[in-house]
């Protein structure tokens, strides 16, 4: 594993960063729907977080079971996206370890740490 905090790319491959960018409209929605309950919590508006959590859940639990088993190419052991790609943080798999690294560095940048 490299000495650095950042994602290379390179040794995503074709066929899976192919993959990621077809599901693009289906991930997008689903982060754009995290970035906005974390908005959300920091409004005057945030006891609406908890129903919205709720939603969420679900969303997350979809996107892992569908997206994240294709892009991962392996069923979930997990319940939402963000422990998969925890898991996947450190894997041996230097690409699984970099997409999981490009995914996961949307949510550090909504909310820092929380990949």
């Amino acid at each position: 594993m490299a000495d650095h905090d950042f994602a290379e790319t390179r040794l995503i491959g074709f066929w899976s960063v192919l993959v990621l960018l077809l599901m693009g409209p289906i991930i997008a929605p689903v982060y754009a729907f995290y970035a906005f309950g974390y908005w959300l919590s920091d409004t005057k508006l945030g006891f609406l977080v908890y129903p919205y959590s709720i939603a969420f859940a679900v969303v997350n639990a979809l996107h892992n079971w569908t997206v994240c088993t294709v892009l991962f190419r392996e069923f979930p052991r997990e319940f939402f996206t963000t422990t998969r790609l925890k898991r996947h943080k450190t894997s041996p798999d230097p690409w699984r370890r970099e997409q999981a690294d490009m995914l996961g560095g949307f949510l550090n940048s909504q909310d820092g740490g929380h990949y």
